[in-house]
């Protein structure tokens, strides 16, 4: 049982969070908001609701972990008084022990984590993408200003009106795509965090059961 898994454990149950904040994509400063289409809404109303899903059982798991824990810390310290040999589960006890100072310590960081697992987690190379087509999106505005306050030719602002529609566009999409990402990965997460959690009650019942 890894002490990473068991303190991210002792913090889900404040971790039941608004799925909208953690897909939500910065705002990108071209003049335009990003549109969200019928399609991404409904595709984030159902990775929400399979989060849910994954985080109440996430919380079942941390509450069966705790438990289990605490049953065999009682169990073995019984053992302890009682003078039965334990230097047979001594590295195992000791992990249990050090897992459970985690779970307590892990609760002076709780706003931290919290306040990191709510927001988007981009890539490097999402946040590179963004951050150039922000530019070719801003570089545009500039053109197509300096063209209208120079009276320019209609047709010179037409063409740039539409290289700005196509970047803007192409934005769109790039975004939406983030946003499916980003509920990916935290829905894989999860995911993971249920089968550690899996694991972890499941060394914790068996060396309950071990002990003498």
């Amino acid at each position: 049982m890894t002490r990473r898994t068991v303190g991210l454990i002792s913090i889900v149950l404040v971790l039941v969070i608004g799925f909208g904040t953690l897909i939500s994509v910065p705002a990108v400063r071209a003049d335009t908001t990003a549109h969200v289409s019928v399609t991404d809404k409904a595709a984030s109303v159902a990775d929400k609701a399979a989060a849910d899903v994954k985080l109440a059982a996430l919380k079942t798991l941390g509450q069966q972990i705790r438990e289990a824990a605490k049953a065999v810390w009682e169990k073995a310290k019984a053992a302890k008084d009682a003078k039965k040999d334990l230097s047979a589960f001594k590295e195992d006890l000791k992990t249990v022990k050090e897992d459970l100072k985690t779970v307590f310590k892990s609760r002076h960081n709780l706003r931290h984590n919290i306040q990191r697992m709510r927001k988007p987690q981009l890539t490097e190379a999402e946040r590179t993408q963004l951050k150039a087509i922000e530019a070719r999106a801003l570089e545009l505005r500039k053109q197509l200003k300096a063209k209208i306050h120079a009276k320019a030719p209609q047709v010179e602002i037409d063409a740039l009106k539409a290289q700005l529609k196509a970047v803007i566009a192409e934005r769109e999409a790039l975004v939406k795509t983030f946003r499916a990402s980003v509920r990916a990965r935290y829905l894989g997460h999860l995911d993971n965090l249920i089968a550690q959690a899996t694991k972890d009650l499941a060394f914790l019942q068996g060396l309950l059961a071990r002990l003498p």
